[in-house]
């Protein structure tokens, strides 16, 4: 029997939406499923799901039952702690349960909201960021309808958009334009006269004193009638979400969100019949569900073709705990591999976004100063590599033998060509020269290949 793989079947056109067939999933497949889904794989966890079906992986990845329980960072409620502090401690924190979950999808959407419906500690405190990250984990793979409405009461959107200063007679429009512009519809679905009723609407949605909660204050709301989207009536802050996710926007909004998703874990631009398939799972969902969109977009042809699994740069975050994983090294601790010290460098502070569109992808990365963080942040790590890892090297006589391992010690478990080629290349000129640092020279170079910076 002829094999179809993935990509022939998307670019034949049949099956769209559909898994490409019945038959065992390719180890392939399975690795990049997980370094999407996650952050770092094993060999012991793709070997668990190879040989089984892309559904069945599928279903795997989206089961939430070993998410661990949260156990808030002692800093965050010690008083003798200050601000920068307690976002420190956050900081590794969220590193190391990035780098430790047995369930990485339910981490990894937990970044993905924090880039999409963006606060920051430039204006938020840090209890206000762990309030509103705890409301990611929690909500993030249930109903977007549900979790646009807990995140537009979260103290930290509130403070971030100064939505606590919209008061009736001075209307304040930061959120209700992003809300529109960013987290729900994109330009071009909406006109300015949506943006003044919106934020009329939204007025009086503000802060308790101590900014810790949501209070609404009856005295600065505006209760006359605004016009919004077409309709007259007095619209209250609430009704303009349920307006945008259940009423006469919802399949903008869904084909918005689904346009995200896809390509926050496949690649950005999506084609339009891919976009339509993933839109129309969410929308066949019930209260646009993000678990169905994420389950369409895994199971899409589509997100195994060669365009896909070299479709996204890995960012910052996923590059340093990639690194952590492999390596052994914890992100907490004075001894630990202290991943906010390289962050800026690399171009990605999680808790600071550089504004409120959040991070791009991919070329948004690459640059020199970028990239020569990353080789900084490798050799780094490289001195506090447990001992056992690669071993003595020289006991593989054969250089290609030695690159071979050192790759899959990282992961690559296909390296290119390319790759091999100029490692086996480089290792045997660097054993007639030298030799003394073939080890951390060889963990460096892994963690700084083309095929590792893939996601």
């Amino acid at each position: 029997m002829k094999t179809v793989t993935p990509t022939a079947l998307y670019a034949a056109g049949s099956c769209r939406g559909v898994l490409p067939s019945p038959m065992g999933a390719s180890t392939d497949d399975i690795n990049h499923l997980l370094r999407r889904a996650g952050f770092a794989p094993t060999a012991a966890e793709i070997a668990a799901l190879s040989g089984g079906t892309i559904a069945a992986a599928v279903e795997h990845v989206l089961d939430r039952s070993l998410v661990p329980a949260v156990v808030e960072p002692p800093e965050l409620t010690d008083p003798s702690k200050g601000e920068w502090d307690r976002s420190v401690a956050l900081y590794q924190w969220w590193i190391e349960r990035m780098r430790t979950t047995p369930a990485p999808l339910a981490e990894k959407m937990v970044v993905f909201w924090h880039g999409h419906f963006v606060s920051g500690l430039d204006k938020c405190t840090v209890a206000q960021m762990w309030q509103q990250l705890e409301l990611f984990r929690t909500q993030g793979m249930g109903s977007f309808h549900n979790l646009a409405q807990a995140v537009a009461l979260n103290p930290a959107m509130l403070t971030y958009l100064d939505n606590q200063y919209n008061v009736v007679g001075s209307p304040n429009e930061n959120f209700a334009r992003e809300l529109m512009e960013l987290f729900t519809l994109g330009i071009g679905n909406y006109a300015q006269d949506d943006v003044v009723a919106s934020a009329r609407a939204w007025t009086g949605y503000g802060l308790t004193t101590d900014g810790t909660a949501f209070e609404l204050h009856p005295a600065d709301h505006d209760n006359a009638n605004k016009t919004f989207l077409g309709t007259t009536k007095d619209w209250s802050g609430p009704d303009i979400i349920d307006e945008i996710c259940a009423g006469s926007m919802k399949p903008v909004c869904a084909r918005w969100i689904a346009r995200k998703v896809w390509s926050f874990f496949a690649h950005p631009d999506p084609e339009p019949t891919v976009l339509d398939d993933v839109t129309a799972a969410l929308l066949a969902s019930s209260d646009l569900d993000i678990t169905a969109l994420l389950r369409a977009v895994f199971n899409h042809p589509a997100f195994y073709s060669a365009e896909c699994k070299q479709g996204l740069v890995r960012t910052p975050t996923e590059f340093m705990v990639a690194a952590l994983r492999y390596l052994g090294i914890t992100a907490v601790g004075d001894s630990g591999g202290h991943p906010e010290w390289w962050a800026d460098d690399m171009g990605q502070r999680l808790l600071y976004p550089p504004n409120v569109a959040g991070w791009g992808s991919n070329a948004y990365w690459i640059g020199f100063s970028a990239y020569q963080a990353r080789a900084n942040y490798a050799r780094f790590l490289t001195w506090g590599a447990p001992s056992s890892l690669l071993g003595d090297t020289t006991a593989k006589p054969n250089p290609a033998d030695a690159v071979a391992e050192a790759l899959a010690t990282f992961g690559i478990a296909s390296p290119t060509a390319h790759t091999t080629g100029w490692m086996t290349d480089w290792l045997a000129s660097e054993r007639s020269a030298q030799g003394w640092a073939e080890r951390v020279n060889l963990i460096t170079l892994s963690l700084l290949t083309p095929d590792f910076q893939l996601a």
